[in-house]
């Protein structure tokens, strides 16, 4: 492993993993007060021995290699690996060779099964959704309503109706309608609540931010047609709710029927209990494994979608907390879950 880089987690879903399988009871554990409750790593009296096999600009094989080496060496019971990439031949494959070498050694390899593919002699594990919601809904002016999720649920929000804006229909740029970083440059989004794209490269609080620095008061993140019925419950910077693609369809669909394009947002707070799970999440990947397509995957699925975990840093910039935590999603998530 590189010894030019800090050991530390400089990035936070380090933090989040490891806390996942072996943190320790710990009442309060909330993000912006939603999520509230005692949280519990799955496997709290175990110890763990943690690996940095990435940073910032990826994860290279050679290092991921070699925090193998060491985890055999350190006689590890369980190796988890929340990272992954596409599914490629098995012997060109650096993580399906470094998991058969730690297999043969009765190590139980848990691998993520990420965006695009399982791997052999791997329990693979896919995300899944679980009965809490943190849910917010958005409220058209002809008095249709679709429900979304967000973490961010400011106290002193009004209910007000405000007109909405699409950047998609005017703006020439073709990152405006996924609201990227400085591409919101029309003055008429002052005031309004804008709808965005999700995807095009930005993350859910990068366009959050560039809608509120071009002066809008709210947002709506809509899923694309591949992201299916998987919410996102990220912390915001202003008002917002992610929702589902069809419900994104139905709002630029009002927009496009009237003049007068009003709507409002309003924050219900955690719901527990949700009937419908558990659902695939759409980023999760499916089998059967490309290279070898008799091998099923994945092999179990576990919650992974919006999942309240440590964090390194406090996501309400609230410099004096003593424990931070952040709600993120992805098949990373669910790896932890399983030991």
């Amino acid at each position: 492993m590189r010894t030019s880089f800090s050991p530390l987690d400089d990035h936070g879903p380090g933090t989040h993993t490891s806390s996942t399988a072996e943190g320790g009871f710990l009442e309060g554990a909330n993000v912006f007060g939603n999520a509230n409750g005692t949280a519990v790593g799955i496997a709290p009296l175990a110890h763990l021995a943690i690996y940095k096999v990435c940073d910032r600009s990826g994860c290279p094989d050679s290092d991921i290699l070699a925090g193998m080496d060491v985890a055999i060496d350190d006689g590890v019971d369980i190796l988890s690996l929340s990272l992954g990439g596409r599914s490629k031949p098995f012997y060109t494959d650096a993580v399906a060779l470094g998991a058969f070498s730690v297999s043969q050694r009765g190590i139980l390899v848990s691998c993520a099964a990420g965006n695009s593919g399982p791997r052999p002699w791997i329990l693979t594990i896919g995300a899944s959704t679980h009965d809490r919601k943190i849910k917010a809904t958005v409220k058209l002016g002809n008095q249709k309503q679709f429900e979304g999720e967000s973490a961010f649920h400011p106290k002193d929000h009004s209910s007000t109706l405000l007109p909405l804006f699409n950047p998609a229909l005017i703006a020439a740029d073709l990152d405006s309608p996924y609201c990227g970083t400085g591409t919101l440059n029309d003055p008429n989004i002052r005031g309004k609540i804008v709808l965005c794209k999700t995807g095009g490269g930005y993350s859910g609080i990068g366009k959050g931010q560039a809608v509120k620095d071009a002066g809008g008061v709210g947002m709506i993140i809509y899923n694309g047609p591949d992201g299916g019925f998987t919410k996102s419950a990220d912390a915001r910077v202003l008002p917002a709710l992610f929702i589902t693609y069809q419900d994104g369809m139905n709002i630029l669909a009002y927009m496009n029927s009237t003049s007068k394009q009003i709507a409002r947002i309003s924050f219900q707070g955690t719901k527990i209990g949700d009937k419908s799970v558990p659902v695939v999440a759409s980023f999760s990947s499916r089998g059967p494994n490309l290279a070898s397509p008799g091998i099923l995957k994945p092999d179990i699925i576990v919650p992974g979608i919006n999942v309240l975990s440590a964090w390194p840093t406090s996501v309400e910039q609230n410099i004096n907390a003593k424990s931070t935590f952040n709600i993120i999603s992805g098949t990373s998530m669910s790896c932890p879950s399983t030991e």
